[in-house]
């Protein structure tokens, strides 16, 4: 089992990138709303730019768990990366860009969708940095 950790732990991140994927495009995506500014042109809400950097981020995501499922050496560093995007996709979403100021806005549960993802990415990306034989930390 411990020989197979590496390999499940970059499949289930692999997998909740895909996740943040789909919550981004298909079941809960961002809010479609735009604001209108002072002199009548319109632009899309600061969800909209949240959404699309959330996108890029679940790419670099899916990319570096597939990378991690794969990969025998700099394993960890690969880990290194995954915690680095995870807490990324975490801030983009709460502080960085954000999202609509109303609670019943969808782009909440896009929000929800991506924090939790990002956790799931972390606790398995520290797990494996925990697991791995002496002296496999990179340095």
């Amino acid at each position: 089992m411990k020989k197979n950790l590496p390999v499940i732990l970059g499949a289930v991140q692999s997998l909740a990138a895909l996740c943040a994927l789909g919550a981004i495009k298909i079941w809960a995506p961002t809010c479609a709303a735009m604001v209108t500014l002072q002199n009548g042109n319109t632009m899309p809400m600061k969800c909209h730019y949240a959404g699309q950097a959330g996108v890029a981020l679940a790419v670099v995501l899916l990319v570096a768990g597939i990378v991690a499922m794969l990969s025998k050496k700099d394993h960890k560093k690969v880990q290194l990366v995954l915690i680095t995007g995870a807490v990324m996709l975490f801030l983009v979403f709460s502080s960085l860009i954000g999202v609509c100021m109303k609670a019943e806005m969808a782009c909440h549960a896009t929000a929800a969708w991506c924090k939790g993802v990002s956790v799931v990415i972390l606790v398995c990306a520290v797990i494996d940095l925990i697991a791995g034989k002496e002296g496999q930390l990179p340095a």
